[in-house]
């Protein structure tokens, strides 16, 4: 008589009465699944990567859109524009190039050469300065992507003079610091097109404004010219 005893199988519940062909192509399918959402995966996390990339060449480290004009400058910061009072250079570097529509200019008629009235080139040297600086030869400055630190002070503020001077990195590239009398404030920071007024020292706005409009004119350029 036949032995009727069931054989003992180590196979899941699911695959019992399987042939060895049927669970080899469930085995293909399950790894063909495995494949696929790796690569969904690998897809979502490229597509997310892509989305924060742009981000990141649009928004500024404090969030605030970064928006180039046609001439290089950015339309999008936390300020509004200036009036645009035109590139123009003025031929003799010793006239007036004014009116102009800010205090300090931030844009204008200005000079350019090796030499000027007041015995400084145009664009002036990148760095400090203790003497002023007129409007035609720092609205140069400012179209080369540099920033103004201005102050106005009848004590002559030596604390703000040294809080604005530790803002000027030991490469002061595009960065120009010097007296302005006359001013509404005491103390202005400029760019092209750009200005912010202050009464009292505030380095985080300071840096923000510098963060959004340092290099971002017609004619950036961080060397000397002279």
């Amino acid at each position: 008589m036949a032995d009727t005893k069931r054989v003992a199988t180590t196979r899941p519940e699911s695959r019992r009465g399987m042939t060895k062909g049927q669970i080899r192509e469930e085995r293909r399918a399950r790894s063909r699944a495995r494949r696929q959402r790796k690569r969904s995966v690998l897809m979502f996390g490229g597509i997310l990567f892509a989305i924060v990339f742009i981000a990141a060449l649009v928004i500024s480290p404090n969030l605030t859109p970064q928006s180039r004009g046609s001439d290089g400058i950015n339309t999008g910061g936390f300020l509004p524009l200036d009036p645009d009072d035109g590139r123009g250079h003025v031929d003799n570097n010793t006239s007036s190039g004014g009116p102009y529509s800010i205090t300090p200019a931030t844009s204008g008629p200005h000079w350019f050469g090796p030499t000027t009235a007041v015995g400084l080139p145009s664009p002036a040297r990148w760095g400090r300065y203790e003497t002023v600086i007129p409007d035609e030869i720092l609205i140069h400055n400012l179209e080369h992507g540099g920033i103004g630190l201005h102050y106005n002070c009848e004590d002559g503020c030596p604390e703000i003079v040294q809080q604005l001077d530790d803002i000027l990195p030991r490469n002061p590239a595009q960065y120009i610091m010097s007296p302005y009398p006359g001013m509404e404030s005491n103390i202005a920071i400029t760019a092209w097109r750009h200005h912010l007024f202050l009464d009292e020292f505030d380095e985080e706005l300071i840096r923000q404004f510098i963060d959004e409009y340092k290099d971002r004119a017609p004619e950036s350029v961080q060397q000397n010219s002279f």
